[in-house]
């Protein structure tokens, strides 16, 4: 049993309302260690988001890395309740350390100012967080083990996603003066005005060129899953169909600095059975 209270339920709703939507696909225990999985990650990629400086990001990310040795040691376990609720779903569903470890050292880039040099580097960047997140997820929601193409599929949805997310969270970084984007697309970028709000021919570039990123990830994605045997698995990576409306913003839209993109509850419903009953994104 995964000790998950309803303010955990609810807590994860509010953190991550796609991936926990998702969940209703799943079967009751399967949906509870998803939630305990999307806690988890929110906990280790929020780290740099809440601090001012990066030693103590990093900080909060060793906590986690000794609560992972706790759990797989077998040692005395903190009494933290998504730690808790980890340590029960890592033991039901078998799930490997090293996916964890990774997902935790890929969160762990960010305390950079400048993380990323190339599109490619991201692209791995994203690979280590959201493809391993991805990767647990499946073992969660059933599939017996992580094939070539369920292995391709959460990459790729992965790339997808991450891409998406930090695009749609750039009004709070700009605000903070930091700009998730590879070293090479910000070749033309006055970054004070970037920082200041301010729209250009060059920051639309950079836009296109993302929009360029997630759907060639979107198309590597259905490529794998047309090769992979999901099962019942597919719910685990069907949250990444509801980044694609942030892409297609990035392509028609010069203003990166307003919400853009508001979908309702039944819109995201709708997205979600559609791809979920085709097992494609």
């Amino acid at each position: 049993m995964i000790p998950l209270s309803p303010d955990m339920i609810e807590q994860a709703a509010q953190v991550a309302p796609d991936q926990t939507l998702a969940t209703s696909f799943l079967a009751p225990e399967a949906r509870a260690g998803m939630i305990a999985l999307i806690l988890f990650t929110h906990e280790v990629a929020r780290a740099r988001q809440v601090v001012s400086e990066p030693m103590l990001a990093a900080i909060r990310l060793q906590w986690w890395r000794e609560a992972l040795d706790e759990i797989y040691t077998g040692k005395t376990l903190r009494a933290q309740p998504t730690a808790q609720a980890l340590s029960a779903t890592i033991h039901m569903f078998d799930l490997p350390r090293a996916r964890l470890d990774a997902l935790v050292d890929g969160f762990g880039i960010e305390q950079d100012d400048v993380p990323f040099e190339t599109w490619a580097e991201l692209a791995d960047h994203s690979d280590q967080t959201y493809g391993n997140f991805n990767r647990l997820a499946l073992l969660i929601a059933g599939a017996p083990a992580i094939s070539a193409a369920l292995d391709q599929a959460a990459r790729q949805a992965g790339i997808l996603w991450r891409i998406c997310d930090l695009m749609a969270q750039w009004p709070r970084w700009t605000h903070r003066r930091q700009l998730w984007l590879p070293v090479e697309a910000r070749a033309g970028l006055d970054l004070e005005a970037v920082f200041a709000g301010k729209t250009s021919p060059e920051l639309t570039r950079v836009l296109r060129e993302a929009h360029h990123h997630v759907v060639s990830a979107h198309k590597a994605t259905n490529q794998a899953c047309r090769k992979a045997a999901f099962g019942q698995a597919f719910p685990a990576i069907a949250y990444a169909t509801l980044g694609l409306p942030y892409a297609k913003a990035f392509q028609t839209l010069n203003d990166p600095f307003r919400q853009v993109v508001s979908l309702s509850l039944l819109e995201r419903q709708v997205r979600l059975v559609w791809s979920v009953a085709r097992q494609r994104l």
